[in-house]
């Protein structure tokens, strides 16, 4: 993609990758000009944002006026239909969005009970349980669907979607949690989502600077991966 100009960006988010993830990515393979917000007293900030919650995406236009939109979905679609991430018509932002639907199902409520239990007997059995019945047939769907489309690391033709995106993501998350549950020998189709964002010129410079690293370095401390 080529780099965006105009407006300027703010993500607004603690210091680690979590919910924000894909925002970033938005923006970074997008050549959009963003730098992270973290909170330093999120009790005094907590009362001035949407919803009381983060993410929260701010945007500055050339012309000075501010934007602020809150909730994670409603960010990341702004930005996806912004960058031209959401197909080239009705049909492809159909499929993209139902991608999106069965991708965040996995990533949202059902991880969350795993990362919820504290007792580690309850975590390993939430943990099988959701491998079970949730993530092991998202695999199976989402490679046959990815394989049908050419094997190519992406939900619909030939370029960037927000599925591919959010799937890139999952796919990081299933490996940290569940080991080679996911590879390229197994799972080439959903393999090249993940290899594709990483090949990404915008998203490798990305990776390589010091906020970065900074979120990376937390969120293996705090969840592991």
């Amino acid at each position: 993609m080529a780099p965006c100009k105009g407006s300027t960006f703010e993500v607004h988010y603690f210091g680690i990758h979590g919910p924000a993830a894909t925002t970033r990515a938005i923006l970074a393979i997008s050549g959009a000009d963003f730098k992270n917000v973290v909170p330093e007293d999120w009790v005094a900030v907590k009362t001035k944002t949407p919803f009381g919650v983060v993410p929260i995406l701010k945007e500055i236009s050339v012309d000075g006026k501010e934007i602020q939109i809150a909730e994670t979905d409603a960010i990341e679609r702004y930005l996806a239909r912004k960058f031209g991430l959401l197909g080239r018509d009705a049909f492809e932002e159909t499929v993209i969005n139902t991608f999106i639907s069965s991708t965040s199902m996995i990533a949202g409520p059902v991880l969350a009970k795993y990362f919820a239990a504290q007792d580690p007997e309850s975590k390993a059995e939430i943990k099988a349980k959701i491998f079970k019945d949730s993530v092991q047939p998202w695999i199976a769907y989402h490679e046959q669907h990815l394989a049908d489309n050419g094997s190519n690391g992406h939900y619909v033709g030939t370029t960037f979607s927000l599925a591919d995106l959010q799937t890139a993501f999952l796919v990081k998350m299933v490996v940290g949690l569940w080991s080679d549950v996911i590879s390229e020998g197994k799972n080439p189709a959903l393999w090249k989502v993940k290899t594709n964002l990483e090949a990404n010129a915008g998203y490798a410079a990305w990776t390589q600077t010091d906020s970065f690293k900074a979120l990376d370095a937390m969120s293996k401390q705090l969840i592991g991966f």
